[in-house]
């Protein structure tokens, strides 16, 4: 029999199943009017709001129509957005009355990609949805959405955790400017920052400091091509996985996070970029899709375009159309050739 010496180290640990649901209830009053009106494709709000800081987003997708015809109108789940390019997830599409009566309710489990839909294109018959909203006039879709199971190992009974935060230390190492063993060069400004740090969060930088690049030799990493500010907003990303002006820098910042391979960051500014999707920025948003090779970022940009033909006009005169004109002159064509698809 082993008796635990000076040495040991004894912990209890107790594993159990973890899983994440959530519900959102889309509801559309004054139905017919709406129905009458609808385009072909309608996204519900996203769920969880961006508001929320969720970096995961659902969206359900609604046509009146499927690619047979009108006897049946379609309905879909769409991972919006997410920090990896799959997720696996149990769901329920339920559609009620006003009254809470329930007219249709499919179930699914598999997994979701990107902007990709999944539900039924025969969700439910067109007259017999359109008979049902008579009386009350108003249709509620309930969405259910349950992630899979992950095995979590946890300390049994952990001493209290440390009132000092991890997020807000990093942070005020970065702006402390301290200990800092590389430079990161903007001008004539020199930032402090620390090899183990940046290159376990990119792989742009590890390949920097492992090579016999000027970086490693020189102990600076000069950076010309970004703005000071998306720099600043960027290296407080790497150190504190979060962001605080991608409002204003939403583009900018996915450009560099693109250059330095920051994943999580990308999907941040795409989440963000997509979410305030409009008229004025969608022209940028192709450009941007194409630029970086982002598929699915390109596809929502074509689709706004198809799906708000009373907008291309306002979409023309704005400066992010008459840079693509310029140097992209190509998705000219493939907006042009997208919105001929859909007369």
């Amino acid at each position: 029999m082993s008796v635990p010496t000076a040495n040991t180290v004894c912990k209890d640990y107790v594993t159990f199943a973890e899983t994440k649901e959530f519900t959102f209830t889309w509801t559309i009053p004054d139905f017919n009017a709406w129905f009458s009106q609808m385009g072909s494709w309608v996204f519900s709000p996203r769920c969880p709001s961006t508001e929320s800081g969720s970096t995961t987003q659902w969206v359900m997708k609604f046509c009146r129509e499927n690619k047979d015809g009108k006897a049946f109108c379609s309905l879909f789940l769409q991972l919006e957005a997410c920090p990896e390019p799959t997720l696996n997830a149990k769901y329920e599409l339920t559609m009620m009355d006003a009254k809470q009566v329930i007219l249709k309710s499919i179930s699914g489990d598999t997994m979701f990609r990107l902007c990709r839909g999944k539900g039924n294109s025969n969700y439910i018959k067109r007259d017999f949805l359109v008979e049902q909203m008579k009386a009350d006039n108003t249709l509620i879709i309930v969405c259910k959405i349950f992630t899979k199971f992950d095995s979590v190992n946890e300390l049994k009974n952990p001493k209290s955790a440390s009132a000092r935060n991890l997020t807000s230390d990093l942070a005020t190492l970065l702006a402390g400017e301290q200990f800092g063993d590389v430079s990161i060069k903007i001008g004539n400004r020199m930032i402090p920052v620390h090899k183990a740090i940046l290159a376990s969060r990119s792989t742009v930088f590890a390949a920097m400091f492992e090579s016999m690049m000027l970086e490693r030799i020189t102990n600076v990493v000069t950076i010309t091509d970004i703005k000071p500010s998306v720099v600043d907003e960027m290296l407080h990303y790497i150190y504190t996985d979060k962001v605080k002006n991608v409002n204003s820098l939403s583009f900018e910042l996915y450009a560099a996070a693109d250059m330095y391979d920051l994943q999580g960051l990308i999907a941040l500014c795409r989440m963000h970029i997509l979410a305030n999707l409009s008229a004025g920025n969608v022209a940028e948003t192709l450009i941007c899709g194409d630029l970086h090779k982002d598929s699915d970022m390109k596809s929502r940009a074509l689709l706004f375009l198809s799906e708000n033909r009373r907008a291309a006009v306002g979409v023309t005169k704005t400066a992010g159309w008459q840079r693509l004109l310029g140097s992209h002159p190509h998705l000219v064509t493939e907006a042009f050739e997208t919105l001929a698809n859909k007369v």
